[in-house]
């Protein structure tokens, strides 16, 4: 369990607070890049770690973020005109480029201001369809971390924003428990043909209940395993830490199936069995979103027809960011109460996540949680993003910059393997240092 002041330090992430100032230190993933399609579109309110700013595409396709209030009376650049290289304020016309210079001033005659006074404006990176932007000092820039969806074409790295009512940790330790999986997730497991399961003395037949559920293709045994209760082992890496949640084969009394997750520094978790990451950003201190990006096999038909497969594809939610809020839809208590299904939420993993993550609150009070050794990379991510507040205020780095270090061999993985077998061995490229492993049963 935590303090109340250590809870508060975790969650609270405006301007000034503990967290904030340490998440201000990294590149902050801030939106779609399909929100801004084309050279000179509408300009888009951004909103994160407790801030709003303006982003807009220039005429010639350069990408820039700004503070969302002209600096002349305040009113919002996010209804402004963007146009010849620049974004123009409604109110009296004052218009500036990508980087803050003021381009004109028509109520104001002459240069001198504008060579004097710069609007507020923030380092911009386009990567894995989103939009990245680094908002703390200047002089302490990490270099940016470019991951593998760099290396594949723009059609096969497919993104997708869900704006979530609840604390960013909320969602943000969901994305790296891995014992729930198994658990919550057994409506997903039987559309996916894992067949009969059991939670503790709760036997389920496995038979697919949601069909229109968006699953991504999976071999013969999705899910070969039967322990709710894996044993997880832990390792620092440079860019924060990856676990092995190691579970009994179901098949083979000397295997055990193995599920790897990757978790970068403050951000972003490259799951076990998935291509892809979950990125979660908070908006504010009791909203956030949760970005998925994954990358799209070839001759899967292209990212867009692999997101629309999934249940992601922008274009169903509308541009605006309301349209993108997680909506829980009824619980089915009928569907669960003759077995037909576990959790009575239709809609795949990111409902069922959804709807236990934001059950909690707008901000969950972890004074009254009760741990146990299956939440060891819930402690080890708490225990990184404090010794990294400390860091900073310190005046040093914080933890998980990783520099020199290349992102793109970040991997996650999910295998059943020889029991003898070191799980390092599947994720090579991840560089942990064995000697700091702590490892529990459960």
């Amino acid at each position: 369990m935590l303090t109340p002041e250590e809870n508060e330090a975790l969650c609270r992430v405006g301007p000034g607070t503990p967290m904030g100032t340490l998440l201000r230190r990294y590149w902050v993933p801030a939106f779609q890049l399909a929100d801004l399609p084309e050279p000179d579109c509408p300009p888009i309110r951004v909103t994160v770690l407790g801030e709003s700013f303006v982003a807009f595409r220039d005429t010639e396709g350069r990408i820039g973020v700004l503070d969302e209030l002209c600096c002349h009376r305040g009113a919002s650049l996010v209804l402004g005109r963007v146009e010849d290289c620049g974004i123009r304020c409604l109110y009296h016309g004052w218009k500036y480029a990508v980087d803050g210079t003021i381009l004109e001033t028509p109520n104001l005659t002459g240069s001198r201001f504008r060579e004097r006074v710069k609007h507020g404006s923030y380092p911009v990176r386009e990567s894995g369809g989103l939009g990245w932007i680094y908002l703390g000092p200047q002089d302490t820039v990490p270099p940016f971390p470019r991951f593998r969806w760099d290396e594949a074409a723009d059609d096969e790295v497919a993104a997708s924003e869900m704006i979530m009512d609840c604390n960013w940790m909320q969602v943000l330790e969901g994305s790296i428990d891995s014992s729930h999986v198994g658990i919550l997730h057994l409506d997903t497991l039987a559309v996916m043909g894992a067949g009969p399961r059991s939670v503790g003395s709760f036997d389920f037949p496995g038979d697919p209940w949601d069909h229109d559920m968006p699953t991504p293709p999976r071999g013969d045994n999705p899910w070969p395993s039967h322990d709710n209760a894996p044993r997880i082992e832990v390792e620092d890496t440079p860019f924060g830490f990856h676990y092995a949640a190691i579970r009994d084969s179901a098949d083979d009394e000397g295997s055990a199936y193995v599920r790897i997750t990757a978790f970068v520094m403050p951000y972003t978790a490259f799951v076990g069995g998935s291509n892809g990451a979950v990125i979660v950003v908070p908006r504010d201190d009791h909203t956030c979103s949760s970005y998925g990006v994954f990358v799209v096999p070839k001759g899967m038909g292209g990212a867009a027809a692999v997101a629309r497969r999934r249940g992601v594809d922008p274009s169903i939610w509308g541009p605006e960011p309301e349209n993108r809020r997680l909506r829980i839809p009824p619980q089915d208590r009928e569907a669960m109460a003759s077995g037909q299904s576990f959790a009575g939420f239709r809609g795949g993993n990111r409902v069922q996540d959804g709807a236990v993550q934001m059950s909690s609150g707008p901000l969950y009070d972890r004074a009254t949680e009760h741990l146990v050794p299956a939440d060891l990379a819930i402690i080890r991510l708490r225990r990184l993003l404090a010794d990294s507040i400390r860091l900073v205020e310190e005046g040093k780095p914080p933890l998980g910059l990783g520099v020199g270090y290349d992102f793109t061999g970040v991997s996650a993985a999910s295998a059943t393997i020889d029991a003898q077998t070191p799980w390092q061995d599947l994720v090579p490229g991840n560089l942990g240092s064995r000697e700091k492993t702590a490892k529990a049963g459960g």
